[in-house]
């Protein structure tokens, strides 16, 4: 028998064993166990079975029924099972425990006092770092040298810090380049200042406990402020508004430039005097800890308290029109932050009192400066989205709304990753590694919560990226806005196949969106989805048979759509109503009729469709001119004026085809009725046909021309003699026989 095989039976007798022990607890079931078994594993089979095995694995199971038959008989006694404590008195046990460690915190105060002072004594007596002389020397000289690599650093960099110095940058990018250039030359000092520093003091100090104090000291008490304050002055520039990347006024960029460079000389002089009290024996455990996180905290709440408005100003930024989204944040983070301080020292402080150190200072001191800092990174993030943000394509509102609507899509796809890169950081801050969570060795809870966050993510991703692709079409594919006369009529040229088609379909990919996202965000949860999306079959069919003129409509404009029959802008007639299309939906269209009113036609009641602002139009002007006029003579001129107006600025982009004579159209009882006609772009003719009327007066003027009217003539003999009063009664009867004939065929 293979040693595997052997391996694999040992197992199985393993599991029987374990199988008997859970079903028959009690020693004195024995008999009765082994009665039970299966014939497999009677005395026969159970004796071959171990007869098969070599001396080390009867010996391990004999063993392992050992501690089965132990395990069984304890299980077996009537062993109370002790209750743990509720969550109530879990809480107060906490609490309890907090309130101590505060209260022992202040009852060690003058201990602690004490402790300092003793230390600060044994470092000058020179029991911590050696001789306080040979200490300060090695100190100096570390300083000395690390000034001088740096000062001839700025020195080779001369020319390069007084151009940054004098030069006023004229655009962001400008300003960016030089504060990012400045910063690099500053930092680059302090490198090579702490490099420097190190070598010398490696060298040049041979007790390497006084070494490492040396070094302590001008890193915690020198370095640390000098590098807090170039990367403040990179992001605040207290000194050079022109420089500065944050919109704060310059009381507000400088009072947190001085407060955070000071508050962190305290945090480096602290941390250096913490490193004595620990080498001089002295506590400087819990109490140090205490007093010095309650005073940086206090210290970094009443800076921000003082520099409220000047943060609600940066996170505003210079945006023109903001969003009441970005208003209220502005107003609502300087006192968040403030909170969230308290909160976080509460919570250092209560983790410590039951024995957890989850947080520590320095660590306490990353996630304040995150919250703190927040603001600047969301200025940060919009100043680059700016850059990013391609140009506005198209002219007009729809091309401006387009483009502001892809820039607050941008903007927020950068502050979802912005937050998310936040909380992943402050998870990892926290000892907790959030993208582990979804991982085959987390839990399952976790791991279906990060999947369903995921789905979440996925859905608004897709939701920002389909209002980015919509408003792009929108911007390129809408015509300017175009001014119209006072006077002009409706019938201009409509929007684009794509851009009457695509707020549609916005409409339908979002409403997908939704509903696939909630569905496998649900099923995420373990909800079952299938009665859901039964429970949707049933509604659609209901709606398909309840309301057969609903779904006639939708189909009917699907097909309009289809044919490309009309489009946003656009002059139609629907077989009675007239107007310009404002407005399109799933069921009915919306028309702005020619006195303004609103009309809502839905597609299923359209018997006809007729366009009038499609590709071209032709207007057909006439005029009535008297019988003895020369009409080749009026031909002539409705040419010239034609020329004329097609080699005007304002006409002849418009104009498809100039305005010209068709001859005499008609005769009527008054004269000659004589036609033009010309043809433009849709919503173009009313400019158009305003401008050939007053040039056809002011040349039938110039030409003596009239325009025929209706007279009344009243012929008399040559030997008629009437006075004056007879000729006027002559007239008003003619004109009143006039006016009856007239009437007649209407009244008839």
């Amino acid at each position: 028998m293979t040693g595997a095989f052997q391996k694999f039976l040992f197992a199985c007798a393993a599991c029987v064993f374990l199988a008997v022990a859970a079903f028959f607890p009690g020693p004195g079931h024995a008999q009765e166990a082994a009665s039970d078994l299966p014939p497999a594993l009677q005395q026969d089979a159970m004796e071959k079975l171990v007869s098969d095995l070599d001396p080390e694995q009867v010996e391990a199971l004999t063993d392992l029924m050992t501690l089965l038959q132990q395990s069984a008989a304890a299980a077996g006694q009537d062993t109370p099972v002790a209750e743990g404590p509720g969550f109530v008195e879990q809480l107060r046990t906490a609490v309890g425990a907090f309130g101590a460690m505060v209260a022992g915190h202040f009852q060690s105060l003058p201990d602690l006092f004490t402790g300092i002072i003793s230390s600060i004594g044994a470092l000058f007596s020179g029991a911590v770092a050696g001789p306080i002389h040979i200490l300060i020397g090695a100190i100096a000289l570390i300083l000395a040298a690390g000034f001088a690599a740096e000062f001839l650093v700025n020195r080779l960099t001369s020319t390069r810090r007084d151009t940054i110095q004098s030069k006023s940058p004229e655009s962001l990018f400008e300003t960016v380049k030089l504060v990012s250039t400045r910063a690099g030359l500053d930092l680059g000092g302090l490198l090579v200042f702490a490099i420097v520093a190190l070598i010398v003091g490696r060298i040049a100090v041979f007790d390497p406990v006084t070494r490492s104090f040396a070094l302590q000291a001008v890193f915690w008490i020198v370095f640390l402020p000098r590098l807090i304050a170039a990367l403040l002055r990179f992001a605040l520039a207290p000194n050079r508004s022109e420089l500065r990347l944050v919109t704060a006024d310059d009381p507000t960029a400088r009072s947190l430039y001085h407060n955070f460079t000071i508050l962190f000389a305290v945090v480096g002089v602290a941390f250096f005097l913490r490193n004595v009290m620990q080498a001089a024996g002295t506590d400087a455990g819990g109490s140090f800890r205490f007093f010095i996180g309650f005073a940086v905290n206090a210290w970094i709440i009443a800076v921000i308290w003082k520099a409220r408005h000047g943060l609600t100003s940066i996170i505003l930024g210079e945006e023109e029109d903001p969003t009441s989204g970005l208003e209220r944040m502005a107003k609502f983070w300087p006192y968040f932050s403030m909170a969230f301080i308290a909160f976080n020292w509460l919570l250092v402080q209560f983790t410590a009192s039951m024995g957890v150190d989850a947080l520590t200072a320095g660590r306490s001191l990353a996630v304040i400066a995150l919250v703190v800092f927040a603001p600047f990174l969301d200025t940060m993030v919009r100043g680059i989205v700016s850059h990013i943000v391609p140009p506005m394509q198209g002219e007009g509102p729809v091309a401006e709304a387009a483009h502001l609507q892809t820039r607050h899509s941008y903007v927020r796809i950068a502050r979802v990753a912005l937050l998310a890169f936040l909380i992943l950081v402050v998870g990892r801050i926290y000892g907790l590694n959030l993208l582990s969570l979804g991982g085959d060795d987390g839990s399952a809870v976790a791991r279906n919560s990060v999947i369903f966050l995921l789905i979440l993510a996925a859905g608004y991703l897709a939701w920002e990226i389909t209002n980015l692709w919509v408003a792009h079409q929108l911007a390129k594919d809408s015509p300017p806005a175009e001014t119209q006369d006072d006077d002009a009529e409706m019938g201009g040229a409509g929007k684009s196949r794509l851009a009457t088609i695509l707020p549609l379909m916005r409409v339908v990919l979002q409403v997908t969106i939704i509903t696939l996202t909630g569905l496998l965000a649900l099923s995420q949860l373990g909800i079952n989805i299938t009665p859901l999306l039964a429970g949707a079959g049933v509604i659609g069919l209901a709606i398909g048979f309840g309301a057969q003129t609903l779904v006639q409509d939708v189909v009917s404009g699907v097909f309009f759509l289809m044919d490309d029959a009309f489009r946003l802008g656009e002059f139609i007639d629907t077989g009675g109503t007239q107007g310009s299309i404002e407005k399109i939906s799933i069921r009915s269209l919306q028309l702005r009729g020619t006195k303004g009113a609103v009309h809502i036609v839905p597609y299923g009641q359209i018997p006809k469709l007729t366009n009038l602002s499609r590709d071209w139009v032709i207007m057909k002007l006439k005029f009535t001119v008297p019988f003895d006029t020369d009409v080749e003579k009026v031909r002539k001129l409705f040419k010239k004026i034609g020329q004329e107006i097609m080699e005007m600025e304002e006409f002849k982009d418009d104009l498809l085809a100039p305005f010209k004579g068709q001859g005499v159209a008609d005769v009527d009882d008054v004269g000659i009725v004589v036609r033009g006609k010309f043809t433009t772009k849709p919503g173009k003719q009313f400019g158009v046909r305003k401008e050939i009327y007053k040039r056809v007066q002011k040349a039938f003027e110039e030409n003596d021309i009239q325009f025929a009217r209706k007279e009344v003539r009243v012929q008399l003999p040559e030997n008629a003699n009437l006075d004056d009063k007879q000729k006027e009664a002559l007239t008003s009867a003619a004109a009143a026989a006039a006016a009856s004939e007239e009437n007649k065929p209407a009244a008839e």
